[in-house]
């Protein structure tokens, strides 16, 4: 890979603490030690560090305040959680603990983190970090969802428990949509399941709208977007069967780029969007959504809870939706495949009873209390149940109870897989995603200026050349991967 520059943003904080952790001297300062609790004699206090904020944090308290006086008192164990702002923020605090260069924090037991966080220090220091499998029975690990359990997996030993989990799914306006198939009885909801389907509504869409102005030619709406073309990418990929990269004997990263899959799925979503028939317009597909520009779009399972409740209509009125709430779209001749999305949880080493107390915290929290964390932030539980009924009523909220339901339903049968684990991967991820988003925003404008000359439709489409832009495309990712 070649050397990049970190960005500032707050997944490269993950990147960097491989180095922090890997450049620390062994063993925990003595001014770091864990204290007993004020609380009381005896009691043993455990630090969990996060990077939640406002209503995730008050839940995650109010869970660990019940912890404290239930499961905590029995053991005389005390958990403090402190948020450390952001994921930077968090990483920061790492740094200063580890390196020594200040004696006034004091180091956690536990820590939010993801794989790409600790890849680097798993294969250089793997003691500094507590391996689940030496505290955790198989029956207590039976428990989780097998796939997000397998990505806290680094050499053979589990290294992060996972805590909650978001999937992506596709999101619609359902107001509008069922206005479009009432209007357009030859499409139906079924067309939402794949790609293929999926053009040619957006197609029927485009036309329906742009007909509604037939004063105007070609002035039809794209009826969805994606909110990560990174993770197209990355889903897409497994889900024709490309790993996209694997490590050597040595460990060194190793590009596995499939020139073929890689075309189809750039040219799966590149020749639409440049018809105008999926779009983006603002920096968030809701956003989009919100201003009627898009009727649906493809993001995390978690946002259904900012999925707005009313949009602007053709006059800037606000008129009140319903969501819709469906799978992600599969790809002709390929595995049902999506993203799997959220940080887990760590134990840095510190002595035997901090570490059993950490793990039993943490089974507390994701098991006896796990739907109840997760459903609060409008995320999905970690376990491999379904729903109960007393669990449904638990959410109050209509759409996230919607979102929880597909995502647990897509996560059950879909091939779920994770993002870059590799240094450097938050740069690759972005550095793809520009790229993507450069050769959508430039062939979009593109094929308006063949239009705008007077040319159909057709011959715009053929002016455009897709198979070189798919070439030139492909050629950007080589470069990107270091290839």
């Amino acid at each position: 890979m070649g050397q990049k520059k970190a960005g500032i943003a707050a997944a490269v904080c993950m990147m960097s603490i491989s180095l922090i952790l890997g450049a620390c001297k062994s063993g925990v300062p003595a001014d770091n030690a864990p204290k007993t609790a004020e609380t009381g004699q005896g009691e043993l206090k455990l630090v969990f560090w996060h990077y939640y904020n406002d209503a995730q944090k008050q839940y995650l308290d109010q869970l660990i305040k019940e912890y404290n006086e239930t499961e905590g008192a029995k053991k005389h164990v005390v958990v403090e959680a402190s948020s450390q702002g952001s994921i930077g923020d968090l990483t920061n605090k790492i740094d200063l603990t580890l390196n020594g260069s200040t004696n006034d924090v004091e180091m956690a037991n536990m820590s939010l983190a993801y794989r790409d966080m600790i890849v680097g220090v798993v294969n250089k220091h793997g003691e500094r970090l507590v391996d689940a499998g030496d505290y955790l029975s198989e029956d207590e690990l039976s428990w989780y969802n097998q796939a997000y359990l397998e990505e806290g997996y680094i050499g053979g030993k589990l290294y992060i428990l996972p805590l909650v989990k978001s999937t992506e799914l596709l999101l619609m306006n359902q107001t509008r949509l069922d206005k479009f198939l009432k209007a357009n009885p030859q499409y139906s909801i079924d067309g939402m399941s794949d790609w293929e389907s999926l053009e040619q509504m957006a197609q029927g869409y485009f036309e329906w709208t742009d007909s509604a102005t037939p004063d105007v030619d070609g002035d039809g709406s794209p009826f969805i977007g994606l909110d990560n073309l990174a993770n197209y990418f990355i889903a897409m990929n497994h889900a024709m069967g490309s790993d996209i990269y694997h490590y050597d004997q040595d460990g060194a990263f190793v590009a596995d780029l499939n020139e073929d899959y890689i075309r189809q799925l750039f040219l799966n979503y590149y020749i639409p969007f440049t018809k105008g028939y999926y779009g983006a317009s603002g920096k968030y597909r809701s956003d989009d959504i919100k201003q009627s520009v898009l009727a649906g779009y493809v993001g995390s399972s978690s946002s259904v809870l900012y999925f707005p409740d009313e949009v602007a209509d053709r006059d800037g009125n606000m008129v009140p939706v319903e969501i819709g709430v469906y799978k992600y779209p599969v790809l002709a001749g390929s595995r049902e495949t999506a993203i799997q999305q959220g940080a887990g949880v760590v134990v840095f080493n510190r002595s035997q009873e901090e570490n059993r107390a950490s793990m039993d915290f943490i089974r507390w929290l994701t098991v006896d209390r796990g739907f109840e964390l997760a459903s609060s932030m409008s995320y999905m539980p970690v376990d491999h149940e379904p729903m109960t009924q007393d669990q449904e009523k638990l959410i109050e909220s209509p759409k996230v109870l919607k979102g929880i339901e597909v995502g647990l339903e897509q996560s059950s049968t879909y091939q779920m897989v994770y993002g870059f684990d590799f240094e450097n991967s938050y740069d690759v991820r972005n550095d793809l995603n520009d790229c993507f988003s450069s050769s959508l925003k430039e062939g979009r404008a593109e094929f308006l200026g063949y239009l705008d000359q007077g040319m159909s439709m057709e011959e715009a489409a053929k002016a455009m050349e897709y198979d070189k832009k798919a070439e030139a495309f492909y050629e950007q990712v080589e470069a990107i991967f270091g290839q």
